[in-house]
């Protein structure tokens, strides 16, 4: 793979690997950007890993980035963009990842009110490869109406512990005597650095506990080509550094086509009335501007600007306004609390700590 190239091109290098014969297994540690994983330089396993850096899709979150791995699509093709999206269907904002209302804390609330089909109608990954595929995921999302979804055509293994995760990995592997390919998603890494920061102990603690179980279980994994990624990395905040964008125009709820936003604090989407879009790219433009030089709090573009290409999908889904918050800042609407009120570490906009990522591939010891 090229240094230069992106998350989006890690499907085509599995494909690539099991139509050779390959047995693939493909780790990803949410989370853990490639600055991060060089925080742990001294780990044993980081010199036995031949890393080329990619970057991120955008936006840099979870949502886009395992839609890709499943699916195996860009971000402009299969258009799951964000944690929270416009659902055409119902002409509201959802979370895919839960396949709730935006606002909703349950899981799967919309099972019956929206065919899951929907959000991801055509082949995955797993149903193009002419080989046998495994899927290990977190038991709490193991079972979910997402995951049921994108990873039709591939055996589905909850797992408690990463260490867990890898001995199943491996013993799968094991019942395949040609090419083969097993995916494996952890997500504790991310979750500590959203709960205490990127830089924090808690999240130091949880990269390496997810490094270790690799490193553990390599031997297990012989004849196996083992590949490690992230999504994308983090970058701090605060709840004490959001920028209300209600607070600083309260005009602006009654020129959305939506109250609530869609993306997340580092990146939001507002679906703006066709006649205000002018207007909100002006006014929030001159209102998140400190006028003292720094760049101010966040740009206000359009959110085309920021896509290469957008499909279909994706043009069915993206708001109009895009709202990307300065380094350390969030941004989001008071009237539409959410995660922005005590996040410690996020991610979703370009800075190089969310976009920075990688693929690894563990050499032979």
């Amino acid at each position: 793979m090229r240094p230069d190239g992106s998350f989006a091109d890690i499907p085509g290098e599995v494909r690539r690997r099991v139509a050779g014969g390959e047995r693939v297994a493909l780790i990803l540690l949410d989370a853990l950007g490639l600055r991060f994983l060089h925080r742990h330089d001294d780990h044993p396993l980081l010199p036995r890993l031949q890393i080329t850096p990619l970057h991120s899709q955008f936006p840099s979150t979870t949502t886009a980035h395992v839609t890709t791995i499943h699916s195996g699509l860009p971000v402009h093709e299969h258009g799951l963009y964000e944690w929270n999206v416009l659902e055409p269907e119902l002409g509201t904002i959802i979370c895919p990842l839960r396949f709730t209302l935006a606002e909703s804390r349950v899981l799967d609330e919309l099972e019956g009110r929206l065919d899951p089909a929907i959000l991801l109608p055509g082949p995955t990954l797993y149903q193009s490869l002419d080989a046998p595929a495994f899927v290990l995921q977190p038991r709490a999302i193991a079972g979910s109406t997402y995951t049921r979804l994108t990873t039709r055509g591939a055996r589905v293994h909850p797992f408690d512990e990463p260490a867990d995760g890898l001995r199943a990995l491996s013993e799968l592997m094991d019942t395949v005597d040609g090419p083969a390919y097993g995916f494996l998603y952890w997500d504790a890494i991310d979750r500590a650095g959203h709960e205490s920061g990127p830089d924090s102990a808690a999240f130091h603690t949880a990269a390496r506990a997810a490094l270790d179980a690799i490193a553990d279980r390599l031997d297990d994994l012989r004849g196996v080509t083992v590949l490690v990624t992230a999504d994308h990395g983090q970058v701090a905040v605060s709840p004490d550094r959001v920028d209300h964008l209600d607070d600083l125009w309260p005009e602006l709820p009654a020129m959305l086509s939506q109250p609530r936003p869609a993306g997340s604090s580092r990146d939001v989407f507002l679906h703006v009335r066709p006649e205000h879009v002018e207007t909100v790219l002006a006014e929030l433009g001159a209102r998140l501007d400190d006028g003292d030089g720094s760049g101010g709090r966040g740009r206000v573009l359009r959110a085309e600007e920021l896509f290469d290409r957008i499909g279909p999908r994706l043009g069915a889904r993206l708001g109009q306004v895009a709202v990307l918050a300065a380094p350390g800042r969030q941004v989001w609407l008071r009237s539409a609390p959410a995660n922005e009120r005590w996040f410690r570490g996020q991610h979703g906009g370009l800075e190089a700590a969310e976009t920075e990522t990688y693929l690894a591939e563990v050499l032979p010891g």
